[in-house]
């Protein structure tokens, strides 16, 4: 994990994705965005989860989302190296820095 005042590096941590707060609830414009990209099918996948590693994680060599260019706003707004990040990162210790599950 890369952090002394540089950008983590969330390939190698995905602990967002991995360990959400709560469940990316759909906002209008998320349902409206997938309606438009013919992508009804991600919203119902990710309705009532809570604490569960998102469905469109991969991980592989990294961590990736798979959905990445229509993913919700709650994840578009969660910043790489931002207070809720690095809290995270705080609280999963070793976890976040080798990118464990």
């Amino acid at each position: 994990m890369r952090m002394s005042g540089a950008r983590p590096d969330c390939q190698s941590c995905g602990l967002c994705c991995r360990r959400p707060v709560g469940p990316p609830m759909p906002y209008p414009e998320d349902i409206e965005r997938r309606a438009a990209e013919g992508r009804p099918e991600i919203a119902p996948r990710l309705r009532g989860r809570r604490g569960d590693a998102c469905p469109f994680l991969s991980v592989g060599l990294g961590f990736r989302c798979s959905i990445y260019s229509t993913r919700p706003l709650v994840c578009r707004h969660f910043a790489a190296g931002g207070s809720a990040c690095l809290e995270l990162r705080r609280h999963a210790g070793d976890e976040g820095r080798r990118g464990k599950n």
